[in-house]
């Protein structure tokens, strides 16, 4: 498997795409550049501030405290799936199916990403 390098122009064309968006929401007076430029900055920090996490954890090389993140991850994300869903289901169920499908589709994509 082969890492793709993300160059500094890499991400400012990304970042330069997103302002013309915002410019576009703008002239069309769509009022949407507001949201796309808070919704921008905070996927910029969110993911700078996972990737050291997972940078450090993965110098640690330890697989109980990689299996204990990447669950406590999981739990989470299942969480905000009950949460935003417009019609809940009773109970665990809504978090137990949602926390299910990603665990399957992640581990599916995991294994695939290793074996090939």
């Amino acid at each position: 498997m082969e890492l793709i390098s993300l160059s500094v122009l890499d991400l400012s064309l990304a970042a330069c795409l997103v302002v013309l968006l915002a410019i576009l929401s703008w002239h069309l007076q769509l009022g949407l550049q507001k949201t796309l430029i808070i919704a921008a900055s905070r996927s910029v920090i969110q993911l700078t501030l996972l990737g050291l996490v997972l940078k450090q954890l993965f110098q640690q090389s330890s697989l109980p405290l990689i299996g204990l993140i990447s669950l406590i991850m999981l739990t989470v994300a299942g969480y905000e799936v009950m949460a935003r869903q417009g019609k809940k289901f009773s109970g665990w169920w809504g978090m137990g199916i949602g926390t299910s499908s990603m665990f399957l589709s992640s581990f599916s994509i995991t294994l695939l990403a290793l074996f090939t």
